[in-house]
This record gives C-alpha cells, sequence and structure tokens, in this order.
C-alpha cells in the first residue's frame, strides 16, 4: 500500500480548499518576512550614517551617548587636538540637528547635517548631482526629494535660509530626511561659529586611541557602540509590536494548516479505516498527516514568497522610507517556522488518525 498517492488525492480532492488553505499560509508567511524584513530595514536605516561615515571612533560633547543630541556642541579646536593624537590617521568634524521644514504646507522631519567638503561625514551614495561644496547649497535623499517634489537647482528653505538643491542621494532615513549641507553653512545657520557637536576618528588603533582621547577629557565611542545605542533608540518603540505581530502571523499559519488537514481527515475516515483494516499501522497513517501537513506548508512557502514580493512592492511604492531587508538569517527562520507551522498543526489529525478504529471502513459514509 503506498500512502504518499493518498496524501496526494485528498490534498487535490477540493482545488478550492486546498488554494484557500495556500493562501492563507502564504499571507501567513509574507507577513512574518515582511514584519521581520521590516525590523532589519529598521535597524540597518538606524546605522546607516554611522556605517558610511567610516569612522572608528566618535569624539563626542561630555555626558553625550548618542549623535547629534540637542544642545550638545563642543569647540571645532578640539579638531586638532585629536589630529595631534598619536595613532589618529585622520578626523572630520560633523554637526547634526534635527529640524522641522515647511515644504509646500507640510511639515517634513529632517536631520540637518553638516560637513568639510572633501572629508567623512558628508553626503554618500549620491544618485544624482553632487556633494554641497558652496554654504548655499544641499544635497537632499530621494525620499525627501520625491515626496515634496525636489529636484536638482531647486531651493530648499531651512529656517530663515535659502538653499540650492545640488545632489540627491539613493539612501532614505528611518522616519526622518536627511538633509546635507556644508559645516560652515550650518554653523551660520545656528550662529555658532567655530562650534561643532562630533568629530569622527579614522584609525587602525582603536582601543589606544580611545584611551588617549579619553585622558584628555573628550567623551569617546566606538563604532559599535554607537551602532547599539542608535539601533536600541530607534528600535526601542517598535519591538514589542513588532514581535506580537509575528506571532500572531504564526498561529494563524498553524490553524490554517491544522483546519485544513483535519478537515480532510474528518470528512475521508472511511479511506483511513480502510487503510488501517488492511494492515496499516498508525504510525503509518500519522506519517499521513505529517506529509499532507508538510506539503501545505511547502506549498504555503511558495505562496508566502509571491506575496512577499507583492507586498514589498506595494509597501515600497506606498510608504519609501520603510526599506524592507530579507536576510539569508531571516530566509532560514522563515522556512523553519513553516516546518514547525507543519508539525504542530499536524498533531491533532494525527492523534485521530493513530486512534481510527478499523470498523469505520464498514460503517455508513
Amino acid at each position: 500500500m503506498r500512502l504518499v498517492p493518498l496524501a496526494r488525492r485528498n490534498l487535490l480532492a477540493e482545488p478550492r480548499r486546498l488554494a484557500a488553505g495556500v493562501a492563507g499560509i502564504g499571507l501567513a508567511l509574507a507577513l512574518i518576512l515582511l514584519l521581520g524584513g521590516l525590523w532589519a530595514g529598521i535597524q540597518a536605516q538606524s546605522v546607516q550614517y554611522v556605517d558610511a561615515a567610516g569612522a572608528a571612533l566618535w569624539a563626542l560633547p561630555p555626558g553625550t551617548r548618542t549623535l547629534f543630541a540637542e544642545g550638545t556642541e563642543l569647540p571645532t579646536s578640539t579638531l586638532a587636538t585629536v589630529r595631534a593624537t598619536p595613532g589618529v590617521d585622520w578626523a572630520a568634524p560633523a554637526w547634526g540637528l534635527f529640524a522641522i521644514l515647511d515644504l509646500h504646507d507640510t511639515k517634513a522631519a529632517t536631520v540637518l547635517i553638516g560637513s568639510t567638503p572633501g572629508q567623512s561625514g558628508g553626503a554618500w551614495a549620491l544618485a544624482r548631482g553632487r556633494a554641497p561644496t558652496a554654504d548655499d547649497e544641499v544635497a537632499v535623499d530621494r525620499v525627501l526629494a520625491g515626496k515634496h517634489g525636489l529636484g536638482l537647482g531647486d531651493r530648499l528653505a531651512v529656517a530663515d535660509r535659502s538653499y540650492r538643491v545640488v545632489g540627491i542621494t539613493r539612501h532614505a532615513g528611518f522616519m526622518t530626511g536627511y538633509v546635507f549641507a556644508t559645516h560652515r553653512a550650518v554653523e551660520t545657520l545656528l550662529g555658532a561659529p567655530g562650534k561643532t557637536n562630533a568629530i569622527l576618528v579614522g584609525t587602525g588603533q582603536p582601543a589606544a586611541v580611545r584611551t588617549r582621547l579619553a585622558a584628555r577629557g573628550l567623551t569617546v565611542l566606538d563604532a559599535p557602540g554607537l551602532r547599539r545605542t542608535a539601533v536600541e533608540l530607534n528600535t526601542r518603540v517598535f519591538g514589542s509590536p513588532l514581535r506580537l505581530m509575528v506571532a500572531i502571523a504564526f498561529a494563524a499559519g498553524v490553524l490554517i494548516v491544522a483546519l485544513t488537514v483535519y478537515a480532510q481527515v474528518a470528512e475521508r475516515r472511511r479511506e483511513y479505516g480502510i487503510c488501517k483494516a488492511l494492515g496499516a499501522s498508525s504510525r503509518r497513517l500519522v506519517a499521513l498527516a505529517l506529509a499532507q501537513s508538510l506539503v501545505m506548508a511547502a506549498l504555503g512557502l511558495v505562496a508566502g514568497g509571491l506575496l512577499l514580493a507583492a507586498g514589498r512592492a506595494l509597501l515600497g511604492w506606498a510608504r519609501p522610507q520603510f526599506e524592507v531587508v530579507i536576510t539569508p538569517g531571516l530566509l532560514v527562520q522563515t522556512v523553519g517556522a513553516a516546518l514547525v507551522m507543519a508539525l504542530l498543526a499536524a498533531i491533532i489529525p494525527a492523534r485521530r488518525l493513530a486512534r481510527l478504529d478499523p470498523a469505520t471502513a464498514y460503517r455508513g459514509a
């Protein structure tokens, strides 16, 4: 007796039920992937400026643990102190602040970053144009440009000043747009010449240089520590809701598989009873239920991949500021989730088949 053809026949007996079940599983798995990708995207966007700057260390104002904290500043003379420290390869100032811009009668939250032209800390990954070199020029990210119709040569008002857009970057900020200007332009905007609030430090000896800078009274963070702080700050609010939604999607997938397989088992008790009367062991019948669950989960994975592609494209069109990053680890986790779904969903149908009385084959339908 071959059980695999029976499992296949049972699954294909009700094509519409099978399609609905596969679609439901696919939706659950696509949601798990989408939420996981959003979580990975939030984390990647939170640290993209730190990663792109390429600094091993960051000298910050005293008591500061995050970049561009409001009301914090350093004298630019600190730059000379940092550069004179043994082991420092290069150092560059950056001044960032959070700003709310008025664009087409709407408010836009942005991070304005000032850097020295030709040095680290400024615009990167330019899609069009160039980085600002004059004090009346800025570069903006693609999402801010697309949402508010900004193009090369347009004017952008910040506070009481106007700047010409000379570059558009490929990256996008998380929840806030990026506006890049020269360091001197930000000093002038704030009316604080000779000030900055971060110094990027390049070195091949981060531990030794950090100790030397700390001995000179500077607050110094390494890049990994700054990444952790940035991720924690940006994901504190979103972590719990995303994990809850993933758990709900997983539970929904388990229930869909279980209900579909259980309904098929319940409707075909006589067929299973005949198999048992002909000598099929309870173990083989349990394997049959498990095989059906695994096939459902596998088909759901395929459907989930297609739905993910559609959902990702839709989200990119409707909310381009949210990036969905699908990592190999996330794919492995989703395949594992589908397998666990199948195993959990097979429990109830398997128990019913294991307890099936062979006499069922001789009773009325």
